[in-house]
């Protein structure tokens, strides 16, 4: 951690001795001012070509979706660190850079081999990859090697307030247990059995009440050349990139959820149940089953499944971009507020209906990473004019945050400055669209506010008089809820400042159509509302920065919710 003005002494030395042999007197330097009311006309350089030409360039294709470890974050990282550097901010990173550096560690699968045995001998034997699809394929879990014979169990249902135990009470501890994929909706008698109450809790008791080595689900509606084309994409997406991502210094050696959820191809599913017509007999059989659902019991099959996988564990390096404004107070320019946003977006996946496969992540969040630049460029001019703001102000332009919020935890855990001394983080992430509830309503000069009061009654206040004083937008807290089922108060990075005890402001105008898909492009930014929202985040900056007393936290509830739900 760095006291700004140690830093700064250390960075200034050579010139403040010039000064000194020289006689020119730093008295004699001009004093910046530093009043609220001369800081607020500048947020008139919050400009929409200004936006606009540089989330082009953070949005386009060439950047491949940003992801994080990936080339094309590397060039955002690097543009972003030029466009500070050419507005004179001050580097604050490693080594006097604009890059805070830090490690994740990730698992990424190589190929799992599947061998199915039969008194002792071996049936079959096939190879999941990328490249290769299996006559099983690994959904996910199944992280350990796992040995089991096979025992079918129908639908898997336990119900016994209907009569229906499809798991019967055979011992299934280390079994691999087959069933169907969909549970049918029944009518028995006058009851509906509904898939919604049995579905998933089977998988439940399966794994964690019997103990089983794991589920194989037949996919039996979805066919032969369903299950293929699954098998590719799924194969190809889960295999071709690391996953279960984790700070390197925080490696707990968990390798990941040890018991398998499979599926199993049709053809052998039907092999395994001696079906000798093949798959296409699967349904009729599914059918018989439907008709007799209480007279099910489970059945030993007499095969034997291995599953073996095989993973590397890759690191990958990545860095937060770091930008300081000083402040103009001689007491108050060690203490810091923090804007942030988050620079990454998910790279490249499953194309969309026209085939584009590039997540260009222009709403998420190229429109927080823009606005914080511009938001400097506006206290840069300030300065320039010799106006500036009591404290000092750190840009923070995060990564990792799609894998887990990484990026802002490094900082919170290795903060450039004292936690102590961050009086409050303002977080921007995704501000250019208007979300489907506010479109309905004909709004949109608006921000969903999430935190303020939730952690800082006062920051709220100040809040509320900065937006009067700029951009006037409707703040609505409709998600500023710790009871939200959304749970947005800890989806974005503020939550890795909150938790330290920091205020927060989370600026955000909601979920879209186009979320975390190819058709998150830049012709879909409403700029014009982006400026004014950047307006009220502007304000509101200068407004903490220059409170003489920092906003304090006085809900305790949002504290003892991150001891009880830590990330």
């Amino acid at each position: 951690m760095k006291n700004i003005t140690s830093f700064i002494s250390s960075a200034l030395g050579p010139i403040l001795l010039f000064l000194s042999v020289t006689g020119i007197s730093c008295a004699q330097t001009t004093t910046i001012e530093n009043n609220t009311a001369q800081l607020l006309p500048y947020q008139d350089e919050i400009d929409t070509t200004y936006l606009k030409k540089h989330l082009s360039v953070l949005s386009h294709d060439s950047l491949q979706g940003r992801d994080t470890g990936s080339r094309g974050l590397k060039i955002a990282a690097r543009y972003l660190a030029d466009q500070y550097r050419e507005m004179g901010l001050q580097p604050v990173g490693d080594e006097d850079t604009y890059f805070q550096h830090f490690n994740l560690s990730a698992i990424k699968r190589d190929s799992t081999v599947f061998e199915l045995s039969r008194d002792g001998g071996l049936v079959d034997r096939s190879v999941e990859s990328e490249q290769l699809t299996a006559n099983f394929l690994r959904s996910f879990g199944g992280s350990d090697t796992l040995s089991g014979g096979i025992v079918f169990a129908g639908f898997g249902i336990e119900d016994p307030s209907r009569g229906i135990n499809h798991l019967g009470n055979m011992d299934l501890e280390g079994k691999w247990v087959m069933v169907f994929q969909q549970i049918p909706h029944v009518v028995q008698g006058d009851t509906l059995i509904d898939p919604g109450v049995t579905g998933q809790t089977r998988f439940d008791t399966i794994i964690k009440e019997k103990r089983a080595a794991g589920i194989l689900i037949i996919p039996a509606q979805m066919g032969e050349a369903g299950y293929q084309a699954s098998a590719n994409e799924i194969t190809r997406l889960a295999y071709s990139e690391p996953n279960q991502y984790e700070l390197k210094y925080l490696e707990n050696g968990d390798p990941g959820l040890p018991m398998g959820y499979n599926m199993v191809k049709p053809s052998m599913a039907a092999r395994i149940l001696d079906i000798k017509e093949g798959p296409q007999a699967l349904l009729k059989y599914r059918q018989q089953l439907i008709n007799n659902i209480n007279g099910f019991s489970p059945q030993q099959t007499g095969y034997f499944l291995t599953h073996i996988p095989y993973t590397s564990s890759p690191t990958m390096e990545t860095k937060n971009v770091v930008a300081l404004l000083e402040g103009s107070d001689p007491e108050l320019k060690d203490e810091v507020v923090v804007l942030t946003s988050h620079y990454d977006h998910v790279g490249i996946g499953a194309p969309d209906s026209t085939g584009d496969t590039i997540y260009n992540g222009a709403d998420d969040d190229g429109s927080g990473t823009v606005a914080l630049l511009n938001i400097a460029k506006a206290l840069t001019q300030a300065k320039t004019d010799d106006h500036a703001p009591k404290r000092s102000i750190l840009f923070l332009h995060v990564s990792a945050e799609e894998k887990g919020l990484f990026g802002s935890r490094y900082y919170s855990d290795h903060p450039i400055f004292p936690m102590d001394k961050t009086v409050a983080n303002i977080n921007i992430d995704m501000i250019g669209r208007v979300d489907s509830t506010h479109k309905a309503e004909g709004v949109t000069d608006y921000a969903y506010i999430i935190g303020s009061e939730i952690i800082s009654s006062e920051l709220d206040s100040l809040m509320k008089v900065a937006n009067a004083k700029s951009g006037n937008i409707t703040l609505d807290k409709g998600y500023n809820d710790l009871q939200d089922p959304n749970q947005f108060y800890r989806r974005s990075d503020h939550w890795n400042f909150g938790r330290h005890r920091v205020p927060f402001a989370f600026f955000f105008t909601g979920v879209h159509e186009d979320y975390h898909r190819p058709s998150d492009e830049i012709h879909k930014i409403q700029f014009e509302k982006m400026a004014r929202i950047i307006r009220t985040i502007y304000a509101t900056t200068v407004v903490v920065a220059n409170e003489e007393t920092p906003p304090a936290v006085d809900n305790e509830e949002f504290i003892e919710i991150t001891r009880a739900q830590p990330r």
